[in-house]
């Protein structure tokens, strides 16, 4: 069984208000859920006391705290399992629609080909894929790969997994075949998930309408902070 918690992360916990109430909806229909959200800080200390050797010593590796952010979400969804949700994104409909009992992963394609949805995550502890992405990671930094690729990096590395773990349940999964009614179980020895359809088919939003509030700046605009930015012009890691 997936764990009822909701994990976020952001610099602060005091968010505007209309991300408040936001947040207060998304919980009103998922009232049995616990909503956590992790400040810089707290994801620091959870890695610090949870992390293995190896994976802590990859966290203080990456410059940018969204490298960071993707290496805990694996993290702590590999040790404790629930939902993982970006700070501007949210959650549409009740979970319980979705998730079924006996899941104990629900993947959803990207619209962008070989891609699989990590702003949003729904995982139980121990998952074989999350392994899998971690050490796809270590493998990439231990080669001084993807230096000034975060989405190669951390995304498409996830992706690896995916395909992987796919691969070995016997059942490969084909790309052009993934549609909105794709609901397909896949396991192995050591665990199963289920790909459903396309960017969850709506129980949740990449982005929601507030999310330039986040940044203080005007909808529809990027600041030069952003980590798609920076990227190019500083290493993700040392």
């Amino acid at each position: 069984m997936i764990p009822k918690n909701i994990y976020q992360t952001w610099k602060t916990q005091n968010l505007p208000n209309k991300i408040s109430k936001m947040h207060s909806r998304m919980l009103i229909q998922n009232p049995e859920y616990e909503h956590i959200i992790y400040t810089d800080e707290q994801m620091n200390d959870y890695m610090n006391s949870n992390a293995d050797k190896e994976i802590l010593d990859l966290y203080w590796k990456m410059n940018h705290i969204v490298a960071k952010a993707d290496i805990w979400r694996y993290t702590i969804l590999l040790e404790r399992g629930g939902i993982y949700l970006d700070i501007d994104s949210k959650i549409n409909r009740s979970l319980n629609d979705l998730i079924e009992i006996d899941d104990e992963a629900v993947i959803t394609a990207e619209k962008n080909k070989d891609l699989f949805v990590q702003w949003a995550l729904i995982y139980n502890k121990n998952h074989k894929i999350l392994e899998q992405t971690l050490i796809n990671i270590l493998k990439d930094v231990s080669l001084s790969k993807n230096m000034f690729n975060h989405h190669s990096l951390t995304v498409k590395n996830y992706a690896k997994a995916v395909f992987s773990v796919a691969n070995n349940s016997g059942k490969q999964i084909y790309w052009d075949d993934i549609t909105a009614d794709t609901n397909l179980t896949y396991k192995t020895k050591d665990c199963s998930f289920r790909l459903y359809g396309v960017d969850y088919n709506g129980y949740f939003s990449f982005k929601h309408k507030h999310n330039h509030l986040l940044r203080n700046r005007p909808k529809g605009t990027e600041l030069d902070s952003h980590w798609s930015n920076q990227q190019e012009v500083k290493k993700l890691y040392d």
